[in-house]
C-alpha cells in the first residue's frame, strides 16, 4: 500500500484550504446580495446608489461579525 501523499508545501496547502472555507462560509452573504439585486430590478427595493452601499455596507460588517478571520477582505 503506497504511502499517503503530503503537499510540498503545507502552508501552501492550508492557505488554499481556508480560501476554500472562506468562500462556502461566505455563500449566505452572496445570496443576500443577490437578492437585494433582484428585489431592485423587480421594484421592491429603491433604485438608489445610497441604499445599496448601505445595504453592501451592512452585509460586509455582518459578514466580518459572524465569520471573523474567514471573513473576506471587502
Amino acid at each position: 500500500m503506497p504511502a499517503p501523499m503530503r503537499p510540498a508545501n503545507p502552508a501552501a496547502a492550508a492557505a488554499a484550504a481556508t480560501r476554500a472555507l472562506s468562500g462556502l462560509l461566505a455563500l449566505p452573504f452572496d445570496a443576500a446580495r443577490a437578492q437585494y439585486g433582484t428585489a431592485v430590478q423587480w421594484g421592491l427595493a429603491p433604485r438608489s446608489m445610497l441604499a445599496a452601499r448601505d445595504v453592501e455596507n451592512t452585509l460586509s460588517a455582518l459578514e466580518k461579525l459572524t465569520l471573523g478571520p474567514l471573513a473576506r477582505a471587502c
